[in-house]
């Protein structure tokens, strides 16, 4: 379901953003499926259910992946959220 240009597109995204750098590293573990060191390409990924079902529930349709400014505005909300319970 990810494709290679949307990713690519967010970590160019991401570059410029060296404040989320350790949050979005740390958001792709906590999202990857469980024991998805033991299933190939053996890259911490979400399911495919579960991306899909976040994707149906964020707009409504799969067809197309999120902007990914939205995905660097959530980014910047989950690192909000996490500055406000220290």
């Amino acid at each position: 379901m990810l494709k290679g240009k949307w990713l690519l597109k967010l970590l160019f995204a991401l570059l410029r953003k060296p404040s989320l750098w350790f949050l979005s590293a740390k958001q792709i573990f906590i999202l990857a499926k469980n024991r998805w060191q033991l299933t190939p390409p053996f890259l911490p990924f979400p399911s495919n259910d579960f991306l899909e079902f976040r994707i149906i529930t964020y707009q409504g349709q799969t067809e197309k992946l999120p902007d990914v400014d939205v995905v660097i505005t959530w980014l910047t909300w989950v690192a909000d959220l996490e500055k406000s319970k220290m």
